[in-house]
């Protein structure tokens, strides 16, 4: 299958991309890095293709799409995956307004704007699937504004499950729990078992991507055995 992986050069991102490049799917990721990408491209597969997109910028959608064209890549799957983080506060009061719009545009919009920009190729696609990665900070009483866009993100894609289900698109809703990224450093001060693993993530998506077309996983949730860690 032809899948398009956003966020693909680290972390989950970067753990499912080489998850299913070794299962011999042909791959295209992105992310706003130049470096981190050609870095992650030289682990994968080498007919893998790789744009610098940041999902800050809804422009870099078309970008996105054009290369897509120019390179015929049609995706059958998507897994949308790019994020913007928290900010220092973890607080819904102190940062500026600034700064949800700016976890919205990434976390929510880019992903609304990439849907419809691929919605005719994943539809015309040979396993038709579009996975959203989630967190359970949308599914606790978390005060920031990442857990309003993750909240915002799952009432989106339980919409587009409704709408897209006769078309024979599957949409599906990962929520990991802390995972040890890139991001996740033991700076933190808490025990590396206490995150889940990347590859924990990209193994679900390879399940679920072997599941007969009749089947589709609406929304699943994953955590460390101890719970989330805040």
């Amino acid at each position: 299958m032809n899948i398009l992986i956003t966020g693909g050069s680290r972390g989950i991102g970067l753990a499912i991309s080489r998850k299913l490049g070794a299962g011999g799917h042909r791959l295209l990721i992105s992310g706003r890095d130049k470096h981190h990408l050609e870095s992650a491209a030289a682990l994968l597969p080498k007919d893998t293709l790789y744009l610098t997109a940041d999902a800050g910028e809804l422009s870099s959608i078309n970008q996105l799409a054009e290369y897509a064209k120019e390179h015929t890549f049609s995706p059958d799957v998507l897994v949308l995956n790019a994020a913007a983080f928290y900010d220092a506060s973890r607080s819904v009061i102190a940062p500026d307004v600034t700064e949800l719009e700016r976890i919205l545009r990434v976390n929510l919009l880019a992903n609304v704007a990439l849907v419809k920009a691929f919605l005719p190729a994943i539809k015309a696609g040979s396993y038709p699937r579009i996975f959203f990665i989630g967190s359970t900070a949308a599914l606790r009483s978390d005060s920031s504004f990442y857990a309003i866009s993750k909240a915002a993100l799952s009432n989106y894609a339980h919409g587009l499950r409704e709408e897209l289900k006769t078309s024979g698109v599957g949409v599906t809703l990962i929520h990991p729990g802390a995972t040890f990224t890139e991001r996740r450093v033991p700076g933190e001060g808490i025990a590396e078992d206490r995150f889940l693993a990347s590859n924990d993530i990209a193994k679900i998506v390879e399940t679920m991507l072997d599941l007969s077309p009749q089947a589709v996983v609406e929304e699943i949730s994953i955590r460390p055995m101890l719970g989330d860690t805040y």
